[in-house]
């Protein structure tokens, strides 16, 4: 049953992974959730946001607790950092010896490598299933999409005004270096207080 789950949310998460690349697919997910979330928007959109990334950082953070071995992935990392140290020593030394010797470890290395890279695969799938069906809510109300259809990114009209430092008011799709400022501000929140989450649990520690 377990492996089914793990399996089944996989596969969710690589769907909508993929699927935020197609207009149809975020509108289709936006008005999915929107039952869920629209009530929010009783508060200041500054503070939904802020709501969602608590939300989204806490989630994350227990979904990478329950499914990264933290022990391995430092075992695994400590032994291809000591691999590419000695490879890179042995290259600079041109020490063929010792190049030979670390070429029939080669398979093992990539083994340890791809392990890792799957354990990050996994968790990122698992988080991606409730933070995209939140980004695009986000997107479908802050571009009125709900009320003008899609047209483009910046193309909405739309009542979500904030004012912030040095830039006074300004409508929370407007980009802030290079980002929409809502997204930058869901980003700011979910690293800081990802990090917060991440030393209450000892995680990676």
């Amino acid at each position: 049953m377990k492996d089914i789950l793990q399996k089944f949310f996989m596969v969710l998460g690589a769907t909508f992974f993929i699927g935020i690349f197609f207009p149809q697919f975020r509108l289709g997910l936006a008005k999915a959730v929107s039952p869920i979330l629209d009530p929010l928007l009783c508060l200041p959109i500054h503070i939904v946001i802020l709501l969602l990334a608590t939300f989204t950082a806490l989630y994350s953070t227990l979904i990478q607790k329950f499914t990264v071995d933290y022990k391995r992935m430092r075992e695994i990392q400590q032994r291809v950092m000591e691999y590419q140290k000695k490879y890179m020593k042995a290259v600079k030394e041109n020490n063929q010896f010792l190049l030979k010797q670390l070429e029939k470890q080669k398979d093992e290395i990539n083994a340890l490598q791809a392990e890792l890279m799957s354990m990050n695969f996994r968790s990122m799938f698992y988080t991606v299933v409730v933070t995209i069906p939140i980004w695009v809510w986000l997107w479908y109300r802050i571009y009125d999409i709900a009320e003008h259809g899609y047209h483009g990114l910046y193309s909405g009209v739309s009542q979500f005004m904030v004012t912030v430092p040095f830039r006074g008011l300004i409508h929370v799709s407007d980009p802030v270096i290079i980002l929409p400022w809502w997204l930058f501000w869901y980003l700011l929140c979910s690293i800081f207080i990802g990090q917060i989450f991440r030393r209450i649990f000892k995680l990676g520690w």
